[in-house]
């Protein structure tokens, strides 16, 4: 492990036990359901409960990808009180491509690249209200990108 990795799991470590501010406790979620399988992943950023379908989220990715080291990704929230959206790669050895947390006002709407092992269902989370919704859409990928 080089200095920089031993030095952030040195961080994450003692913020996972401060109780300061909920971004604290986002960031040191984010690496536990990072390092997760995609089951695991799910339940930590649900604190196990089910999601609900939502219409109302919209992910925007190809139905099929040249290249799975970089798949364009836009995720949209038109739920209100958006907190956090998710984005996960069901097949992907870290199943957690990414994750985002909006203040009150912000805009809740990204849009990234990521990379995919393979084909796989790419599936966004959406924390509003208390709640949680997903929607989901399978990805066909010619190369995969996380070798």
């Amino acid at each position: 492990m080089n200095e920089s990795a031993s030095r952030r799991r040195f961080l994450l470590a003692l913020l996972r036990g401060a109780a300061v501010f909920g971004f604290v406790r986002a960031v040191a979620r984010a690496e536990d359901a990072e390092s997760a399988s995609y089951d695991a992943a799910l339940r930590t950023i649900t604190g196990g409960r089910t999601p609900e379908a939502s219409g109302a989220l919209v992910l925007d990715v190809p139905d099929s990808a040249e290249n799975g080291a970089i798949v364009p990704v836009t995720l949209e929230s038109r739920l209100d009180r958006t907190a956090a959206l998710h984005l996960l790669v069901a097949r992907n050895p870290r199943p957690l491509a990414a994750s985002f947390d909006f203040l009150d006002g912000a805009v809740p709407s990204v849009s990234l690249r990521i990379k995919m092992n393979g084909s796989s269902e790419v599936v966004a989370l959406a924390e509003a209200g208390g709640r949680y919704y997903w929607t989901r859409k399978r990805v066909k990928v010619a190369v995969g990108g996380c070798g």
